[in-house]
């Protein structure tokens, strides 16, 4: 329990340390792949074996011991039909190696667990990984006795890293960039027919192979470029990943509560409304009550200054132990350890100035909201390189300033959609998001079901005829049930567009491939001083300023060739 606190007390300084600023972190390995794949184009090359005999089981065990070798880990899935209510024995059973070896266990047609999958299930020595594998593994016990060993959830490893812990479509999306076939519809489908479907097979090894390739992402970043990395040189706690896995293998996850923005109140009647923790909601946009800069000061154990900071970051290194205070007023706070780089030239210079609290194109300071010279339709597809520790772009705007801002906005968004091929959304066909008008009836009707209890009571005829309607499109079910009602009124209705394609994202892809993302940057940044001739900007800010920055750090080997290209960066 000891080691178990003090690895979660790692963990949690780790990533405040993400957020602690420019002084010490490596760059993340950013992702260099823009656009959003379905999970069957981006996994073409899967190696899928269906397995009825026990002859091909003996093989394909045989084939992912071998291909384990590396990370001591297979992706883990399981499939099963509920019938009238009642959960069935697990249906199939997906294994993948890193390298695109998919076995579906079809367990039903191998009448149980031949012995060689029973040995590598109940191998302690390597890692079954997904999301709730636990779960998996407690239902393979009920049904055919065996003892699956070292489970391994990925959402304690991705929290570790600092990447939210949703489901396996959430960090699917968040790492690989692959969007997963999560239809109710296939999700629901008969595991128990004799020939599954094409799409079957699909949806099945991708659950299973998207696992481990997380797992193999989150491990090389762990070990050698992610938040780790620094904290561990400077620990006394050095932590492997295989420590790591070890200490929360057969473990259930447990997701972190949300703060609720606020708690509902008791009824006159005295009984409460369900404690639910609501998310607080952000408005990037809200005009701020507070000062957004608290010029503080953060410098090196030498005394060089390395940058101003908010007053929170500032103290956080001091709870955290990593810095002493020098001076209350203004707050200046000394690091205890050598951070990984210093203030070089003007752009380092620009962190180091105090920011005023005003509008910087009129100068009021009565209220202010924040702007992002580069709107963020576009940023948020630039590599890390570019985003990490640069706040040089966002800039305080009074609000009339802001509206009008970004009104002048959009003459370059149009000019870009017709320079870069990338319209803007304007037509429902266009949507992000489109509805599935059969899902929301199934789930409508499951939701009149299951509160008209509370409401009001239903004609017979009508109750009879949304039984009817949910019931179609659960063929396995025969008969409703609470549990079914609760499972269709909370199905998916809303699915991204596979047709719909960003307007940011087209825009980032024609510039790394012409000009360079860096040109993309720069024309905002002229667009921006040309529109609104803004009076009050900081000291030192720059049209050139990632640029500069950049070519500081390719000059100290932290960018290669490829990077250099795909950014634009000149050396002049």
């Amino acid at each position: 329990m000891n080691d178990k606190n003090a690895l979660l007390k790692i963990g949690g300084s780790v990533i405040a340390l993400g957020f602690a600023g420019a002084t010490y972190l490596a760059i993340r390995r950013y992702r260099k792949k823009y656009t959003l794949r379905d999970a069957v184009n981006a996994f073409n090359y899967l190696q899928i074996k269906t397995i009825t005999t026990e002859t091909e089981c003996d093989q394909v065990v045989h084939d992912l011991r071998r291909r384990c070798s590396k990370h001591k880990a297979i992706g883990f899935d399981c499939e099963w039909v509920t019938e009238g209510g009642k959960k069935r024995p697990v249906a199939l059973m997906q294994l993948s190696s890193i390298d695109g070896l998919c076995g579906l266990f079809r367990l039903p047609h191998l009448k149980g667990i031949p012995p060689s999958l029973r040995e590598l299930l109940e191998d302690e020595n390597i890692y079954k990984v997904g999301v709730a594998p636990i779960d998996d593994a407690a239902f393979l016990f009920q049904d055919y006795s065996v003892n699956l060993k070292s489970s391994l959830d990925l959402r304690h490893i991705a929290q570790l890293c600092g990447y939210d812990p949703g489901g396996l479509a959430s960090l699917a999306k968040q790492l690989l960039a692959v969007i997963l076939d999560k239809s109710w519809r296939i999700r629901c489908s008969d595991w128990e027919a004799e020939t599954l479907t094409e799409r079957q097979v699909k949806y099945a090894a991708a659950d299973a192979h998207v696992a481990i390739k997380i797992f193999g992402l989150l491990a090389e970043e762990f070990e050698n470029h992610g938040l780790f990395s620094w904290f561990k040189k400077r620990s006394s706690d050095r932590n492997s990943l295989d420590e790591v896995c070890l200490m929360y293998r057969n473990t259930h996850f447990k997701p972190p509560k949300k703060e609720s923005s606020s708690k509902k109140k008791e009824g006159k009647g005295g009984k409460g409304e369900k404690d639910e923790a609501l998310p607080g909601k952000r408005y990037p946009h809200a005009t701020r009550s507070k000062p957004l800069y608290t010029n503080c000061f953060l410098r090196a154990p030498d005394g060089d200054l390395l940058c101003t900071c908010d007053k929170k970051k500032a103290l956080w290194y001091v709870e955290k132990q990593l810095a002493d205070i020098i001076q209350d007023e203004p707050l200046i706070v000394q690091l205890r350890f050598e951070p990984a780089g210093r203030s070089v030239g003007d752009v380092g210079r620009y962190y180091t100035l105090q920011k005023e609290n005003r509008c910087v194109v009129c100068g009021s300071s009565d209220s202010y909201i924040r702007k992002n010279v580069v709107p963020r339709e576009y940023r948020k597809y630039f590599p890390e390189v570019m985003k990490d520790h640069s706040s040089h772009d966002v800039v305080l705007l009074c609000a009339s300033c802001h509206q009008r801002s970004n009104m002048l906005d959009r003459g370059v968004r149009a000019r870009l959609a017709a320079e870069c091929g990338a319209p803007l959304a304007s037509t429902p066909e266009s949507s992000k998001y489109i509805e599935d008008a059969a899902a929301k009836k199934v789930k409508s009707a499951a939701r009149a079901l299951l509160h008209q209890s509370k409401r009001h009571v239903l004609p017979p005829a009508r109750v009879k005829e949304l039984e009817s309607i949910i019931l179609e499109n659960y063929l396995q079910c025969d008969e409703i049930t609470q549990e079914l009602l609760e499972e269709a009124a909370n199905i998916q209705v809303v699915y991204e567009n596979e047709d719909y394609e960003s307007h940011g994202v087209k825009v980032v892809e024609h510039y790394s491939r012409h000009e360079g993302l860096l040109r993309l940057e720069e024309l905002w940044r002229r667009h921006f001083l040309a529109s609104m001739r803004p009076r009050h900007l900081p000291p030192l800010w720059s049209l050139t300023h990632n640029e500069e920055r950049l070519r500081i750090r390719y000059n100290e080997g932290r960018l290669n060739e490829e990077d250099k290209k795909l950014l634009g960066l000149t050396m002049e």
